[in-house]
Order: C-alpha cells, then sequence, then structure tokens
C-alpha cells in the first residue's frame, strides 16, 4: 500500500479535472498529495547567454506547479499538499513520482492537445510504465453529487483479479458518507467460428458455444465477487452481460463515479501493456478510469487475456 497520491498538472483544463479528482480521492484516503508540474528546460537554457531566460521560464514553471497545488487546496481544504517542479519528460518523471504512491492521477488529454487524439502521451507513458494504478481524468469538473458507484471489468485472469483489488481501492478514494456501490461486470460473446472452434465442437456436441462463454463469464465473476466478499462499506452487485466489453462497460460506467480495468499483461512486445478493450475505455470512457497493475508495478500476468476479455470474450 503506497503512502500518497500523485496528480500530474499542465496547467489545462484536463489538468485541472485531475488535480481535483486527485485531491478528493487523497483526502478520503487519508494521504497527502503532490502536484507535479514538468517544465523539460532545464539544461537546455543553463549556458551563460540564455540564463537569465532560464530563471525566468523556471519562475514561470514554478507559478504552474504553485497553481495547482492551490487548485488542490481549494477542493480539499486542511488536505497536505505539495505542489513540485520537476525537469524532464513528463511521463517519466511522474513515473518516478508515482513509486511508492497509491495513485496516480493524470488527465486525458493536456496542453499538447491535438486534434482528433483521444488519448495524450503523457497519460498513455504512464500507462505503460507507472509502479502504481494510473487513473485517468476527463475534462470534466469533480461531480457535486456523487453517485458512489464504482463499476470494475473482470475476466477471471490475473490481470482482471488485479482490477478487482483496486476496484476496492478506488471504491475507498472516491467513497462519500453513503455505502459505496461496486458493479462487478463480467461480458461474454459467442466464439467466432474457426478450426479450433470446430474441433472442439466435434469432441464436445452437447455444449453450445454460447453457453461455454456464458459459463467463463459467470466464472470469472464468481471469482471477484468471492475475492470481495468481506471487504467492509462495500454494496457489491455481480453483473454478467452479453456484447462487446468495450460498449458494454462504457454503458455500466455512464452514472459511475470511477471506471477499473486491467492491464493486458506483457505479450510478444515489451512496454505494450494495455490492451484493446482498455485504452478504448481509457480514451472514451465518460468518467474516470483506474488503470490497476500487478505487484512491482508490472501488468499481472494473464497475457493471453486482457480486462475486456478478447480472447475468452469474458471480460
Amino acid at each position: 500500500m503506497g503512502t500518497h497520491v500523485v496528480a500530474g498538472y499542465d496547467g489545462s483544463p484536463e489538468g485541472v479535472s485531475a488535480v481535483r479528482w486527485a485531491a478528493v480521492a487523497a483526502q478520503r484516503l487519508g494521504a497527502p498529495l503532490r502536484v507535479v508540474h514538468v517544465w523539460g528546460l532545464e539544461g537546455q537554457l543553463d549556458v551563460p547567454p540564455l540564463r537569465t531566460a532560464s530563471a525566468y521560464v523556471r519562475a514561470g514553471a514554478q507559478e504552474v506547479a504553485d497553481e495547482g497545488a492551490q487548485v488542490a487546496r481549494e477542493q480539499s481544504p486542511g488536505l497536505d499538499v505539495m505542489g513540485m517542479l520537476e525537469d524532464g519528460q513528463p511521463a517519466r518523471a511522474l513515473v518516478e513520482h508515482a513509486r511508492g504512491a497509491r495513485l496516480l492521477v493524470v488527465g486525458r488529454q493536456g496542453s499538447g492537445r491535438l486534434s482528433g487524439v483521444l488519448l495524450g502521451s503523457v497519460a498513455l507513458g504512464v500507462l505503460q510504465h507507472a509502479p502504481a494504478p494510473v487513473v485517468v481524468v476527463p475534462r470534466t469538473q469533480v461531480a457535486p453529487h456523487p453517485t458512489g458507484h464504482v463499476v470494475v471489468g473482470v475476466d477471471g485472469s490475473p490481470a482482471s483479479l488485479a482490477a478487482v483489488d483496486a476496484a476496492a481501492t478506488g471504491a475507498a478514494a472516491i467513497a462519500s458518507t453513503t455505502t459505496t456501490r461496486l458493479s462487478v461486470v463480467a461480458c461474454w460473446q459467442a466464439p467466432p467460428p474457426n478450426r479450433s472452434l470446430a474441433s472442439w465442437l466435434a469432441e464436445q456436441p452437447d455444449v453450445a458455444p454460447d453457453d461455454l462463454a456464458r459459463r467463463a463469464a459467470e466464472h470469472a465473476r464468481d471469482a471477484a465477487l468471492a475475492r470481495l466478499a468481506g471487504v467492509d462499506g462495500l454494496r457489491v452487485e455481480g453483473v454478467v452481460a452479453q456484447g462487446p466489453a468495450a460498449r458494454v462497460l462504457a454503458q455500466h460506467a455512464e452514472r459511475a463515479d470511477l471506471l477499473v480495468v486491467g492491464t493486458r499483461g506483457r505479450g510478444g512486445l515489451a512496454g505494450l501493456v494495455l490492451g484493446s478493450v482498455s485504452q478504448w475505455l481509457v480514451a472514451r470512457a465518460p468518467c474516470p478510469v483506474l488503470v490497476a497493475r500487478g505487484e512491482g508495478g508490472e501488468a499481472s500476468g494473464g497475457a493471453e487475456r486482457e480486462t475486456g476479455g478478447e480472447t475468452s470474450r469474458a471480460v
């Protein structure tokens, strides 16, 4: 369990939303908040003709960091907040600050927004490498009247079990005075016709492919519910739904305070740890998305499956 919460801030509307969300979460978790602004120019201007300019630019960058800290203080009065200025690549600096953190919170986009790009480079970078769970916040204000609803997608893989654990932490981070409702959602689709399916049907003609997919989803749901048994302050419900995982989870998250998904695990390319369903949801979900990670910052196993379950067709 980490000791602090980190929020990235760059002065953009998304950065403001991320800091506000992080301030609420840190206060409810009883953790201090570090608001980090990365300016990335130190050293490049540290030559005699440009040292005055370097000091001027750095002072302006420090103002941005202080501004972010003030946003947090206004959102959560009494919170232990520190505004920090760092040099270097933003994603790398935030990853370093996330070591030992409970959560790393960033905006979905930032000041370097490109038209048509749904997920910013900083958000994508920290999702690939951060050693702590990452929360990606869209360009919205913190809900004045939270619903107390958290949604987690599961498929029975180790990665989705890590998501279940993170959902409990996320529920504590957004919990209001009412009991938090946690919906465990497992999705299924009929497997597409292929040679493997034909061979399986020849060996087991009495079991329909739809039944197999639905049973796998039910098993994933039941395993997650068992893992959450005994967690105080949660009203847990299990859902098994038919349809594409990304669409189903997005629908369930429409009025949620938080959606939790898992990473895919290490596939053929090191570092590409976010599966297609999780990446789609991070970029488009209507609420903040928490991406869970496994022990030691690595994705939690399950290289053949992701939270979203494109291989097994169960989330």
